[in-house]
């Protein structure tokens, strides 16, 4: 088996180890706000790309900074590798629009090791808020504000297939990229067979319950902004506004918990208060599955455990900004945040 198709080792993690995490390194190459990052599945490297325009590749078991491209025309967002460790996929972030929507908003397969774009996915007309790689093929996915989701194969600049949504999407395939979640309308996330999508959905979660949630802010169904399957496939995440939204990703597609992380990380006051809904955070699962990390308005990272249905710890270390990205790193024991002050921190436990 190559590297690209070997699983990552699975991690049991020990929560006081994960109450010891600490900053092993603090990186602080970006100078504009980190708004995604990304972990190689067997590899290890990070990438993060920023509002600067710049992308940052690192070894992440030396902590090193390795190479730092920019885009400096279309900008870039949604950063994902793709089975290559040296290869990115990523949505543009334009400051100026131009004459060409579809030019403007543009996804990127970029080849990192001599710095050159392999192709180019034209097709969405308004800025790309996800993207989402198959874990299992050259298939990948993004959502857009032009509420459409389309679907890419790596291997051609051809889409694939649309699916048009009533609000600005999010989307997340299983890792077996056999099943992906697109939260396609306020409040609710449909189920897809990748290999059948154009069937339409085979079912639909509606987040917070039977009845569905309501954001007490706006008194409206919430808005799903990031969406997420564990590992084993078993329980789906989406985030909306301050609120972290745990179901089970088979029928009945039960609420297994809800997290107000606003209200928990001191949404109420203080630097950041209220900030939080407009920031679109990013949740992230631990490869096991049992445990859920988010940064919070007190610029700290938190962690809750699914099992017990509680938090767990706030690692001590701050960020300068709210950690809006945070990303668990496959077969280790090391975390990654990212702010919007630009700073990233890479976590590592303090206990032998």
């Amino acid at each position: 088996q190559s590297a690209s198709e070997r699983p990552a080792t699975m991690v049991l993690l020990d929560e006081n180890a994960i109450k010891s995490m600490a900053p092993g390194r603090f990186f602080r190459d970006h100078k504009g706000a980190v708004n995604s990052l990304d972990f190689h599945h067997t590899e290890d490297v990070m990438v993060t790309v920023g509002d600067d325009d710049a992308l940052h590749l690192y070894r992440t078991n030396t902590g090193t900074l390795l190479k730092t491209l920019y885009s400096k025309k279309y900008g870039c967002s949604c950063v994902t590798f793709t089975h290559a460790s040296q290869a990115v996929v990523y949505a543009s972030k334009v400051k100026a629009a131009s004459k060409d929507p579809r030019k403007d908003h543009a996804l990127r397969y970029h080849s990192l090791h001599d710095n050159t774009y392999l192709r180019y996915f034209v097709g969405h007309t308004k800025q790309v808020v996800s993207v989402s790689m198959s874990a299992k093929t050259d298939q990948f996915l993004s959502a857009a504000a032009d509420h459409t989701i389309r679907l890419w194969d790596l291997r051609t600049n051809q889409c694939n297939g649309v699916v048009r949504c009533a609000t600005t999407p999010a989307v997340a395939y299983d890792m077996q990229g056999l099943i992906f979640a697109a939260a396609t309308d306020d409040g609710e996330v449909k189920l897809y067979d990748a290999r059948g999508y154009d069937k339409g959905p085979f079912n639909t979660i509606a987040i917070g319950g039977a009845k569905g949630a309501v954001d007490p802010a706006t008194g409206k169904r919430p808005r799903v902004t990031t969406a997420k399957f564990s590992d084993d496939g078993n329980d789906l995440m989406c985030v909306a506004g301050g609120m972290v939204y745990i179901h089970s990703a088979f029928t009945p597609f039960e609420e297994v918990m809800r997290i107000d992380v606003a209200k928990e990380t001191g949404g109420s006051g203080g630097k950041h208060a209220g900030g939080l809904e407009a920031l679109d955070l990013e949740a992230c699962w631990t490869p096991d599955g049992q445990y859920v990390l988010s940064g919070g308005a007190d610029s700290r990272v938190h962690v809750w455990s699914v099992r017990s249905g509680s938090k767990v710890t706030t690692w001590q270390s701050r960020h300068a900004g709210v950690p809006s990205s945070v990303r668990w790193a496959p077969g280790s024991m090391m975390a990654a945040s990212a702010c919007t002050e630009g700073g990233c921190a890479l976590w590592i436990p303090q206990i032998d």
